[in-house]
């Protein structure tokens, strides 16, 4: 099943300054983490994605570091709705 993608939200989203993106995605992404298990954050999926982020921060690259944790937050919650 697809998703329907607001282009104007998108805009919104992808318009911002990398720090303050990357501070809302972050805020988002611990809001879906709050909601795991332990067994569920140490998932290696999650795990990977959670160091793929802070590599990126750490060299400055806040783009690819927001869009990672923007996508980590949406698996996170896709497989909360399935109960997985």
């Amino acid at each position: 099943m697809g998703t329907v993608v607001s282009i104007q939200e998108w805009r919104g989203r992808h318009a911002d300054d990398p720090d303050d993106r990357l501070e809302r995605a972050v805020a988002e992404l611990d809001t879906a983490l709050r909601g795991l298990s332990g067994s569920r954050v140490a998932d290696p999926v999650v795990e990977r994605e959670l160091l793929a982020i802070t590599g990126a921060v750490s060299i400055g690259m806040l783009e690819d570091a927001a869009d990672r944790a923007e996508r980590l937050r949406q698996l996170l919650e896709r497989r909360a709705r399935r109960g997985g």
